[in-house]
């Protein structure tokens, strides 16, 4: 995979789970990490659908900075040589009109997940890029601002 936007864009298209990884506000700000769905927007951020009861959403609720990390599941055998990206997020629980265009976004990827939105306890969150750290594999790696990640975009 080359180290293009588009490239990387595509690898985050194509992806379903991505690892969340969030400060820990009950021990500290230690890193937390977990295995989440997740959902492209149009603009190159992310959804994901989070219980109010798990651990990740106390932690954003205290501090909003996040990382959502992207491997290339095609790269197994030898993960150091495959692409990868770490989003660097701000997350946010969007509100109004947004609100609705991200469920419908979030439903259209993960049909199934309808009843957990319209459960009691279950919140959808905005994962707002602000940069990106991308390795295409070996001696192939950058950070990218949200206007580059974004014009990766096609």
């Amino acid at each position: 995979m080359d180290g293009t936007p588009q490239a990387m864009r595509h690898l985050f298209a194509q992806e379903r789970h991505a690892v969340l990884a969030t400060a820990h506000a009950a021990h500290d700000g230690w890193p937390f990490a977990s295995l989440v769905p997740y959902a492209e927007l149009a603009d190159g951020d992310a959804v994901v659908l989070l219980a109010d009861i798990a651990e990740h959403t106390a932690n954003l609720r205290a501090d909003g900075r996040a990382t959502l990390f992207v491997a290339d599941p095609d790269a197994r055998e030898r993960p150091q040589a495959g692409a990868r990206i770490a989003l660097m997020v701000q997350a946010e629980q969007p509100t109004g009109a947004d609100a609705d265009a991200i469920a419908a976004v979030y439903a259209q990827r993960f049909p199934r997940a309808a009843g957990f939105a319209a459960a009691h306890g279950f919140g959808f969150w905005r994962l707002r890029v602000d940069r990106v750290r991308w390795i295409a594999g070996f001696g192939a790696a950058g950070f990218w601002t949200r206007e580059q990640w974004a014009a990766g975009i096609g």
